[in-house]
């Protein structure tokens, strides 16, 4: 089963999944794949760049994407979805389609992919739920909805606290 989710940005995703962006960081001179590892708190920390390359039709791309993930043996990502945009040169929601057409097909591995929403929150939604009906292995969870923030609902009429004196209770007499 492939569980999807959201998340505001990449920042917010929790540190436990991999980042994975279609775009090389700015100061990189490579031009292929790209993955960082480095020891965090809660274990190995990833990061995977997998931009598209000069000349390599998107086909190919997402199959040599797929088999790398697979490779790695990661269950949780995080997908930076607004670099689909570069990749595919179409809008956010339609580049975040197209690459999920040709994404899960090959792509069978207990899993959770969470997207990074910016501030299309509504775009990258949609496209998720189009993919939790169409396919039968994946599954759109509230679980992994970062987007929404859990806040307790403000309590009116709280009674008043009461301070017990402990020693008092106790019947010992402070400073004795």
């Amino acid at each position: 089963m492939i569980n999807l989710g959201l998340t505001q940005d990449l920042d917010s995703c929790p540190i436990i999944f991999a980042r994975l962006g279609f775009a090389l960081p700015a100061h990189e001179k490579s031009s292929g794949p790209l993955l960082r590892s480095w020891p965090g708190e809660h274990g190995q920390l990833w990061e995977l760049f997998f931009p598209l390359q000069k000349d390599q039709d998107h086909t190919s791309w997402v199959l040599e994407l797929s088999a790398c993930i697979k490779g790695l043996r990661q269950t949780r990502w995080c997908v930076n979805t607004h670099d689909l945009v570069q990749v595919f040169n179409l809008p956010l929601d339609r580049s975040l389609a197209s690459w999920g057409d040709l994404f899960w097909p090959h792509f069978r591995m207990d899993s959770v992919f969470v997207f990074a929403t910016g501030n299309d929150d509504h775009l990258v939604r949609e496209v998720l739920d189009s993919w939790h009906r169409r396919e039968t292995n994946i599954c759109l969870r509230s679980h992994y909805d970062f987007t929404v923030q859990e806040t307790s609902p403000p309590v009116k009429n709280r009674p008043p606290r009461i301070q017990w004196d402990l020693w008092h209770r106790l019947g010992v007499r402070k400073g004795a």
